[in-house]
């Protein structure tokens, strides 16, 4: 048994060095695809508005003819304060326009992406309207999220253009910091174009998380670890989740209050996802205090995403202080043991940890799910490693129960032995099981080969005897049973079509072994010898 098991821990580092090299190539794939996706280049020309000076007066009554914006109520200031939520505003903006851009060919459209409904007019002339804006929440028509407006080219003149919006928001569920995101002049084409540059890389990432989750249900229905398993698997889906929420803007169009449910939705998977990192962290590696740590986790990061403006924070925070706490535990519990397994831990949280501090405003965007791909394709592939660890060892106990309940029942016939009733031809007789060599299913009656050469026969099926006999008895054919007694070797049979193998047995008859059961028969047998 030591032996065996050496030979397993050999291979099994064997194995376990693989796995570390795929994960290694999985990295730097991982980092060359993402090194791909940053240094893209975008294709189509994009003008801003001049963010810095922008000319607000609040509207204080129904009038949609643009002020003068020289008004008491006017004022200037940068677009990221610019709030129409819950009442109705007018801003104008400048927009420069290069000589290089007014020699494209294509069409062009202003985009506006904001949390508001909309009137926009390019140089005095109407675009049109997203939604109906206006001062009353009920004459608002709710307008789109993300939206753009056709610019006839003769409107359009190189240098300074004047854009002016009529905007209000008064249907969303919570208030914004910064509701406008965008306002400038770019090709015709469909908002959701803006949002899609790194869209495949973040679909195949998904994809990735989904097998993933999938590989996850598997090995927790298999595995004797469930709960950090499902654990682990409740990750997968809330990052999974949290990804097709935040890849949805560019895949549909929808209307602004929506924007304030995707953002809550999204901030719930990261707190989902946090504690359910922390809660897997605990009870992989075990600890005492897991209510203690789950509780003071809860409380703080409820405490953190309340207290920090705009929701990348507070969906940063929401993910960081978890893997914090993580960090300091599985840190306290490595110093406290000196497992090089638990620095490796310590190095991968300190990591993640590090990553969202230094990307603290835009972590939630890629980042997070660069790093959570990888490290949950990390831990499924321990997870998968655990697998086939824990199947070796319950193959094993159940080769050595095989074994011990073997060697019980031919202890037991040894000391009673079991009689086998026999009928045939209107005669019964009584026959000890430890007498009997092997049995052979012949036509409507079953031939029974003794020890002492002689036969016997029974009127019935090979079924009906095999549930007299007791364990010491192996059904190795379709025709055959064999008293393991008897046997002294098993020979490979390679002839044709009913290749199998052949039991020697110590009157030196021969058995032979059905292909498919062939395997079984050989570790029973092995056993019985050993």
């Amino acid at each position: 048994m030591g032996k065996t098991y050496e030979r397993y821990e050999k291979t099994d580092k064997r194995y376990g060095d693989l796995i570390m090299k795929k994960v290694i190539f999985s990295g730097i794939l991982c980092l060359l695809l993402f090194f791909i996706s940053v240094n893209k280049v975008y294709a189509q020309s994009i003008i801003s508005i001049d963010n810095e000076s922008i000319v607000v007066c609040l509207a204080i009554s129904a009038f949609t003819t643009p002020p003068t914006f020289d008004e008491d109520n006017c004022h200037s200031q940068h677009l990221s304060t610019v709030d129409p939520q819950n009442k109705a505003i007018w801003l104008k903006a400048n927009l420069p326009v290069t000589q290089r851009y007014l020699q494209r060919q294509q069409p062009s459209g202003l985009f506006v992406f904001a949390k508001m409904s909309s009137e926009v007019f390019f140089n005095g002339q109407r675009l049109g309207n997203n939604g109906t804006p206006d001062v009353l929440s009920n004459k608002e028509f709710v307008g789109q999220m993300d939206v753009r407006f056709y610019v006839p080219p003769k409107l359009i003149k190189q240098g300074d253009n004047e854009v002016i919006i009529y905007a209000s928001s008064h249907h969303g569920f919570i208030s914004l910091a910064s509701p406008i995101h965008f306002i400038g002049l770019a090709e015709y084409d469909d908002p959701q174009s803006f949002f899609q540059r790194d869209l495949w890389l973040l679909l195949s990432l998904l994809g990735a998380l989904l097998l993933g989750s999938i590989a996850l249900a598997t090995i927790a229905f298999q595995s004797e670890d469930k709960k950090s398993t499902l654990l682990l698997l409740l990750m997968a889906v809330l990052s999974s989740g949290q990804l097709f929420i935040e890849v949805s803007r560019a895949l549909f169009s929808y209307s602004y209050p929506f924007q304030d449910l995707r953002l809550i939705t999204i901030t719930l998977f990261a707190l989902g996802f946090g504690f359910s990192f922390l809660a897997f962290s605990l009870q992989k590696y075990n600890s005492s205090h897991t209510k203690t740590w789950l509780l003071s986790t809860l409380l703080l990061s409820m405490l953190a995403v309340t207290l920090i403006p705009g929701f990348d924070g507070k969906t940063a925070m929401a993910i960081l202080v978890p893997t914090l706490n993580s960090l300091i535990f599985i840190s306290a519990k490595y110093f406290k043991e000196r497992d090089k397994k638990l620095l490796t831990v310590v190095c991968i949280y300190a990591f993640f940890s590090l990553s969202i501090v230094l990307t603290f405003s835009s972590f939630h965007a890629n980042y997070f799910y660069y790093i959570v791909t990888a490290m949950i394709t990390f831990f499924v592939i321990n997870k998968a490693n655990e697998l086939v660890k824990e199947k070796y060892l319950r193959k094993k106990e159940s080769e050595q129960v095989l074994k011990l309940q073997l060697k019980l029942e031919q202890i037991q016939q040894k000391s009673t032995p079991t009689k086998l009733k026999l009928t045939s031809a209107g005669k019964t007789e009584f026959l000890l099981t430890q007498d009997v060599e092997y049995c052979k299913a012949a036509g409507d009656y079953v031939e029974i080969f003794l020890v002492n050469k002689q036969l016997s026969l029974f009127s019935g099926t090979l079924k009906a005897i095999e549930e007299q006999l007791p364990a010491t008895f192996i059904k190795v054919h379709r025709s055959y049973i064999v008293n393991l007694e008897q046997v002294v070797s098993i020979l490979s049979n390679k002839q044709g079509a009913t290749s199998g193998g052949l039991l020697m047995l110590q009157t030196g008859a021969e058995v032979p072994v059905s292909r498919r059961i062939l395997p079984r028969v050989r570790e029973v047998v092995k056993g019985n010898v050993e």
